[in-house]
């Protein structure tokens, strides 16, 4: 396998394809109303499939996703969407997570990362941050992380990242248009972004919040 370091050209993403599988475990909480967490129950059985997931390097993740919800000014929500895989033959050390917003309304807050000791394979939102459910299992500062060598074949339910997001507008909307995550393997830097859209809406009663199509 040959990786490109620290590359920054565009994703080839297939939006449609993401958006349905999107739309297939979303909940209420895609219409813009808060939600009850969307969650995938994953029993761990098997290995993870390298042809669904994406990514430039060895670390890979799902296709598009997003969702839409209103939230008040000072709120603070976990955004557990994004879960990552190792497909090299060596360990993956996460060194930084950043969201990228399109507007000036939301920030992020932290990021944590839950390992195999969790429950479900992914939570969509959770009040508040840090998020205190027993269900995620140990948390780990994300940023430190590794994600072990699994000869090239890493388990089905892969490794969650939690990230905290804080509300700053009172009124309007702002998205987040994509995760971009720093990480090292085999002594290189590597840096990739996945197109995982989250669009808030202040103040919390309202009508539906539009969803983002992502970069």
């Amino acid at each position: 396998m040959r990786f490109t370091r620290e590359s920054r050209g565009p994703l080839v993403i297939a939006r449609p394809i993401g958006l349905l599988i999107f739309l297939a475990l979303c909940t209420s909480g895609c219409a813009g109303t808060p939600p009850g967490p969307a969650t995938e129950s994953v029993e761990d059985k098997g290995r993870a499939a390298l042809g669904t997931r994406t990514g430039k390097g060895p670390l890979k993740s799902a296709p598009p996703t997003g969702y839409a919800l209103r939230r008040d000014k000072g709120a603070t929500l976990t955004d557990g969407w994004v879960v990552l895989y190792n497909f090299g033959d060596s360990p993956v050390t996460i060194t930084r997570v950043r969201s990228e917003f399109e507007g000036q309304g939301l920030r992020q807050v932290g990021a944590l990362a839950a390992g195999y000791g969790r429950k479900l394979a992914a939570e969509q939102t959770l009040d508040g941050f840090p998020p205190r459910k027993s269900s995620l299992g140990p948390l780990t500062s994300a940023e430190g992380y590794v994600l072990p060598a699994e000869e090239g074949r890493p388990r089905k339910k892969g490794h969650e990242l939690l990230i905290g997001i804080q509300v700053t507008q009172a009124t309007g909307r702002t998205a987040r248009s994509q995760v971009e995550i720093t990480y090292s393997y085999k002594g290189h830097t590597y840096k990739d972004q996945w197109v995982n859209t989250i669009a808030v809406c202040s103040p919390a009663v309202g009508p539906s919040c539009p969803q983002e199509d992502g970069p």
